[in-house]
């Protein structure tokens, strides 16, 4: 189904109408599909309203939402690849049917709703009439709407993979069916394996017979009085009732319960299929029966006791025992207040107050035995299978009752505690943390987990580091049982590091040096080398100036830390002292490569900001322009060089140490 998301409101109001049906019917689902076959034309007379899901069609465009409108959904298997061609035909000429075809090979059948990827075709265009896949279609998806084609073409079947096919019946004013009919194509979807008999087993309780057939058949011939079936053997017992597996919510089995008119006793016996009341033996998907005669033996044993011998591995601080059964038991023979085992040992005192079955059909195969109390502590136990309150031991299926005798021991373990202790050993480049676990109550496995991802697995394990300060250690610990962890937060507070700040990279004539201490760590004392002077022993030296030079000095001011444990580190920065911070441009400039005054910039340009340089043609045009004083006119016009005169020039900039806007003009002279 599809729905415009602009619709009109008498199209909305009879489609909330139908969304408030359930689908409820067998084969309106994924999962109660009808079984079909590519030899038998499908006949349905009329189709239950049901709202339906929405199916997502990625290819479709996204302003329509399809739907399965009151749809029938069909199962089948391809047996020999090939094309699948198909019709629908609807008993009303002007109803619109559309479909879809879904590969569920291996999937949850419900998946059609979420995974477009098991898409294989469809067709919803709004044409009514017949509808389907032939070699009349030209495309594998027909999406909504008249100008979509009514026939899809043919999809392409893989061997061995199961198939769904999805029929919905758009016109939601009609109830009126259709006609399914295959064929055109080449692929097989026709069972071919003739209908056989794999295995019967007789079972006391209920005096019944399990058998397992080698493919599905229809659930509607099996005859309810079980009259397809007779048991031939050692002694004689009728079928009175047969029961198809799955029956009650679909349409096929491959597993039938027959019940009998009484018990059968020990020896060889065989089930034979013939034509029941209902005229036939089972019908596959395709109406072919297993053939009348074919049997399968089966043999009854003299009834044994179950034994009691086994139970679940003990967890950690048990509270229940689970004993599994190689043979179910009857539930009624069990008491509940877990009376039919006696629990002894050497450890902690415990009793058994409470015995739960997981019954089905009367039968149960393992029981839950709940204890007075957890065990905490390790202990021999064993649990001895006796008489309870009500009467008897295990009763198995056949009524056959365990006897007296049976012990099954177990251990129970110490629970554990993954605290530890550590050291820890500081030092200049490594520091060491020394781990210890005791080792108590049987622990014998250890997991430490480090912050960095690094693990270790001895019970004393030493971790070093060559990076300082907050580290996260976990252990887990188990003695094979019980398990336990812990998390311990440890600081290497030995973390060393010298740092220090210029209050300026450059230093004019007559500035002040200053410096700021950054440095980190349990400090004891600094060291300052400013590369001139004596140096400092302060935290923070007092301000200083470099003496004045003609040239332009760089110097290297060396920081060192030494903390409590006689450990030092070292930090290195470079001040330059320049001869002049008098912002000028030189009047003349030779750029022929020299390295003597090959470019005009303005010099000294340290304490500026916001500043402008322009160099202007004899013409008055603009040749160059700058807004770093450090990028220089290398004097070329273009990129080629310019001629030989006078070039006016224009600076102004910000003087960062007054806050004030400068303005200058004049003119170089350009010599080669």
């Amino acid at each position: 189904m599809r729905f415009l998301i602009i619709c009109i409101i008498p199209l909305l109001f009879a489609v909330n109408r139908t969304l408030g049906q359930g689908c409820t019917p067998l084969g309106q689902t994924p999962r109660s599909a009808f079984p079909i076959c590519g030899t038998k034309a499908l006949k349905q007379t009329s189709v239950p309203a049901c709202a339906g899901r929405v199916i997502r069609l990625p290819t479709c465009p996204p302003n329509v939402e399809y739907r399965d409108l009151n749809p029938f959904w069909y199962k089948f298997t391809c047996y020999t690849a090939g094309t699948l061609g198909f019709t629908i035909t609807p008993n009303d000429a002007g109803d619109d049917y559309d479909w879809q075809l879904f590969d569920v090979t291996g999937r949850n059948v419900d998946d059609v709703y979420s995974n477009t990827n098991l898409q294989v075709g469809g067709n919803w265009s709004a044409i009514a009439g017949a509808t389907g896949a032939s070699a009349a279609g030209t495309k594998p998806m027909a999406c909504e709407g008249l100008s979509e084609p009514k026939w899809s073409s043919m999809p392409t079947l893989v061997a061995g993979h199961q198939y769904l096919l999805m029929v919905s019946h758009f016109t939601s004013t009609s109830q009126s069916g259709y006609e399914l009919a295959f064929g055109g194509g080449t692929a097989n979807i026709t069972d071919p394996l003739p209908g056989a008999f794999l295995t019967a087993k007789y079972h006391c309780l209920n005096n019944r017979v399990a058998i397992k057939l080698n493919k599905k058949f229809q659930c509607a011939t099996l005859a309810a009085n079980g009259s397809e079936f007779e048991i031939v053997g050692a002694a004689t017992a009728n079928v009175v009732s047969a029961v198809g597996v799955n029956c009650t919510g679909g349409f096929d089995m491959d597993s039938v319960v027959l019940t009998l008119d009484r018990p059968l006793p020990g020896g060889n016996y065989t089930v034979r299929i013939r034509n029941g009341a209902d005229g036939n033996t089972l019908l596959d998907a395709c109406d072919n029966p297993i053939q009348a005669g074919r049997e399968v033996p089966f043999v009854i044993a003299i009834p044994q006791a179950v034994p009691f011998d086994r139970i679940d591995p003990v967890g950690c601080v048990p509270t229940k025992i689970k004993v599994r059964l190689s043979d179910p038991v009857l539930c009624s023979s069990i008491a509940p207040n877990g009376s039919d085992f006696q629990l002894s040992g050497t450890g902690p005192a415990v009793t058994i107050v409470q015995a739960n079955t997981f019954c089905a059909g009367q039968l149960t195969d393992s029981i839950e035995l709940s204890l007075s109390g957890p065990v905490y502590l390790d202990g021999n136990y064993r649990i001895e299978l006796i008489r309870g309150s009500d009467g008897n031991t295990m009763i198995s299926e056949c009524g056959v009752q365990t006897p007296l005798g049976y012990v099954v021991p177990f251990t129970t373990k110490d629970t554990v505690n993954a605290l530890f202790s550590y050291r820890i050993s500081l030092d200049c480049v490594y520091d060491t943390i020394f781990l210890q676990h005791d080792g108590a109550h049987g622990a014998n496995d250890w997991k430490w987990t480090f912050e960095d991802g690094s693990t270790m697995t001895t019970r004393t394990p030493e971790k070093v580091y060559t990076v300082f300060g907050q580290k996260t250690v976990k252990l887990e610990v188990s003695n094979g049982v019980c398990t336990d962890d812990h998390t311990e937060t440890m600081l290497l507070n030995n973390t060393l590091k010298a740092e220090f700040l210029v209050n300026t990279p450059v230093l004019c004539p007559l500035d002040m040096a200053s410096f700021t201490n950054q440095s980190i760590g349990n400090i004891v004392s600094h060291r300052w080398d400013f590369n001139y002077g004596p140096g400092s022993r302060m935290v923070d030296p007092q301000p200083f100036r470099y003496p004045l030079s003609g040239r332009d000095q760089v110097y290297q001011v060396r920081l060192i830390v030494e903390d409590d444990l006689q450990c030092t580190d070292t930090v290195f920065h470079s001040i330059k002292a320049v001869a002049s911070c008098r912002v000028a441009v030189p009047t003349a400039f030779s750029p022929n490569n020299d390295g003597i005054n090959d470019f005009l910039y303005p010099l000294n340009g340290y304490k500026t900001a916001d500043l402008v340089f322009r160099v202007f043609g004899r013409n008055g045009q603009l040749v160059f322009e700058s807004h770093n004083w450090m990028n220089k006119w290398d004097g070329k016009i273009n990129g080629s060089p310019a001629g030989i005169g006078t070039y006016a020039w224009v600076l102004e900039y910000t003087n960062t140490e007054l806050g004030n806007r400068v303005f200058q003009k004049g003119v170089t002279t350009l010599l080669r």
